[in-house]
């Protein structure tokens, strides 16, 4: 696979037809910062590009497959940073995890692994970056869809879930108090009972969003009973500004 490396004004960044942000949680800090952006150009093509966030961060240190940080990187497949986080599809239960994570296997060829990695958040337990579809935000609109964080392995939850159908209205709440993180927000039922949070490297959003009189609303656009933990509950959250 080809890889490309270009000065930023040779590259017309306005075709991206889809995006996804590299998010690094540092081991020391424990502090989220959003350090690059994936696009997918024009062309098929894909573009990778650090973000000025990650150079004020002296933690963080280049990544070995990019390490010019002042230009960008752009290739005719998905970058195998990005593609080793993606379930071969060879595997006999790719056709079962697409369907957990909502995904339809006539997706086109380039588009799909885009999709699952930006559903999934790309997680290794490796290291400790993640991948997070771009929130869409307008002036006065936001939406951003992933998988619910931190579902109990209790009886109680599974009866909760049980009874959250696909579509169903979920309530977010600041958790304050939460001792690991005090920008936390939990998702919970319309009639208040506990589902789980918004993954940590997307919370900060959601509760600047809430603190600042936005007005929210979230759905269980897919609940897989079945599935494990980490792709359960796939939740849309859409935000207004008052």
């Amino acid at each position: 696979m080809a890889t490309e490396l270009k000065s930023p004004v040779d590259v017309d960044l306005s075709t991206s037809q889809r995006s996804l942000l590299l998010v690094w949680q540092s081991p020391a800090s424990r502090r989220f910062v959003k350090v690059g952006r994936l696009d997918l150009l024009a062309g098929n093509r894909f573009a990778f590009r650090y973000l000025p966030d990650d150079s004020n961060d002296a933690e963080f240190f280049a990544l070995d497959d990019y390490p010019e940080r002042d230009r960008i990187y752009v290739s005719d497949e998905l970058p195998a940073f990005f593609a080793n986080r993606v379930m071969s599809a060879e595997r006999p239960s790719y056709p079962q995890y697409l369907a957990w994570l909502g995904i339809d296997q006539s997706l086109a060829s380039v588009s799909l692994p885009v999709e699952v990695l930006a559903r999934t958040g790309g997680s290794r337990a490796t290291d400790t970056f993640h991948i997070l579809d771009v929130p869409v935000q307008w002036d006065d609109h936001f939406t951003s869809r992933f998988f619910v964080s931190r579902i109990s392995h209790t009886d109680e939850a599974e009866n909760v879930l049980s009874a959250v159908p696909n579509g169903s209205r979920l309530a977010l709440r600041l958790d304050e108090a939460n001792p690991g993180n005090p920008r936390a927000v939990l998702i919970n039922t319309s009639d208040g009972r506990k589902v789980g949070y918004v993954p940590d490297w997307l919370c900060s959003d959601v509760y600047d969003l809430i603190q600042t009189g936005w007005t929210l609303a979230a759905v269980a656009e897919r609940v897989n009973l079945d599935a494990p933990d980490h792709v359960k509950v796939l939740c849309r959250v859409d935000a207004v500004r008052n």
